[in-house]
């Protein structure tokens, strides 16, 4: 069987949870009866991973604690303690080592609850042979992504105004909200500063202006959840 990875991102200080976050790390919050994080765990088992890797960071004992009494496991669990928040992208250079064995792999935010159909969004992600692509939705956002009429990725919204990162003029620009799922080439990884506060969107900017294809899934009409807001707990 060969090693299906997913890095679940998990160090977030859950500010907009801060009544329920000042004693415990957000991954552990209760959502459907148990830790929000089991609830990501269950899905990527059951579409099949079987190497998880954790970053932590706030409450980080207390997710130490969690996971050492926790027994029973379709997949091997790895937590990586983060001593200074890195941001979604500092966080996956962190963990390069352990992502290695795994030319693509898929990235979960932790206060995701959602119906994605994984396996087509890696279908998707290895038949267009691009370097990364991402669940994105049609609903407002603060910040929004382009893409072309194709559904790759262009550039992004900076302060209400489009910025465009992939060389060359586009028409029908598409306005997208990144649901914070995404399936990632290694390679990425390789364009990431290490030892960094960075989150990922800005990486995948500048790899735009080098020409790199970054394609996104459209998951507009499946349940999609931020469970970041209190009232969607």
């Amino acid at each position: 069987m060969r090693t299906k990875t997913a890095f679940i991102l998990a160090a977030g200080f859950g500010t907009r949870l801060d009544h329920l976050t000042r004693d415990i790390p957000k991954a552990l919050v209760e959502y459907k009866g148990k830790p929000m994080i089991e609830n990501v765990i269950s899905k990527l088992e059951d579409y099949g991973i079987n190497k998880i890797i954790v970053n932590t960071h706030h409450h980080h004992t207390k997710m130490d604690a969690y996971f050492s009494e926790r027994t029973e496991s379709l997949s091997e669990i790895t937590l990586i303690h983060e001593q200074e928040i890195l941001g979604t992208g500092g966080a996956l250079k962190n963990a390069e080592s352990y992502l290695k064995s795994s030319p693509d792999f898929l990235v979960y935010n932790t206060d995701v609850d959602s119906d994605i159909d994984l396996d087509k969004l890696e279908e998707h992600h290895l038949d267009s042979n691009c370097t990364a692509t991402l669940a994105v939705q049609e609903r407002q956002t603060s910040r929004y992504l382009l893409t072309d009429i194709n559904g790759s990725l262009i550039g992004r919204t900076e302060n209400g105004v489009n910025i465009f990162y992939k060389p060359g003029k586009f028409e029908n620009i598409k306005l997208k909200a990144f649901c914070g799922i995404h399936f990632l080439n290694i390679s990425v990884l390789a364009n990431i500063p290490s030892d960094q506060n960075i989150d990922i969107i800005p990486v995948y900017m500048s790899l735009l202006e080098q020409n790199y294809h970054i394609n996104t899934f459209n998951i507009t009409g499946t349940k999609w959840k931020d469970l970041g807001i209190p009232e969607n707990l």
